[in-house]
């Protein structure tokens, strides 16, 4: 009996610890590279490679077309293209191929007039890079090329925001948002 009660308060420690690893972590690291062939890159902004965007705030996301989380943050990602890539914002939405096809991405991008860069992840190599297990996880990537918030975006988007307002500040020429 003794030895259940040990190992549930075990499992009871061990269980909150996984689940917080639903992705990996480069707080204050150089994120990985995006990999994809030429035209699995959707939308008129194309390719982005991260490690030459230094001195651009990156919002990174990865989803998929029917997640409801994913859902709930387009219309922010939409507005903040709008209002901040003048500024030096650049949004990547990572989509899982495993999902979605790459046509249905396409007609997303078209139906949804979407502007920044969307990256159709065909076998979902990025997001195993990224080891992304939840929906939407995402990534802001500051001006200094390192991961400066990393987390569920649709949880607080208000708080995120303030992040890549704080990171395009420090954009070179630009002011305080």
């Amino acid at each position: 009996m003794l030895k259940w009660i040990v190992g549930l308060a075990l499992l009871a420690a061990i269980a909150p610890q996984e689940q917080k690893r639903q992705f990996n972590s480069y707080l204050g690291k150089a994120p990985p590279g995006l990999k994809a062939e030429k035209e699995h890159w959707v939308g008129p902004a194309g390719p982005q490679e991260l490690d030459k965007l230094k001195g651009k705030a990156v919002y990174l996301e990865f989803g998929f077309l029917e997640c409801p989380g994913c859902k709930h943050m387009k219309p922010h990602q939409t507005r903040w293209h709008e209002e901040y890539a003048d500024r030096g914002l650049v949004i990547i939405d990572v989509d899982d191929g495993t999902k979605d096809t790459m046509e249905a991405v396409r007609q997303s991008v078209d139906k949804e007039k979407i502007e920044f860069t969307v990256l159709w992840d065909k076998d979902a190599k990025n997001i195993g890079t990224y080891g992304v297990k939840l929906f939407p996880t995402a990534y802001v990537v500051g001006v200094d090329g390192k991961v400066v918030w990393e987390g569920n975006p649709a949880e607080k988007p208000e708080h995120v925001e303030k992040i890549i307002k704080d990171e395009l500040a420090k954009v070179k020429g630009e002011g305080k948002p």
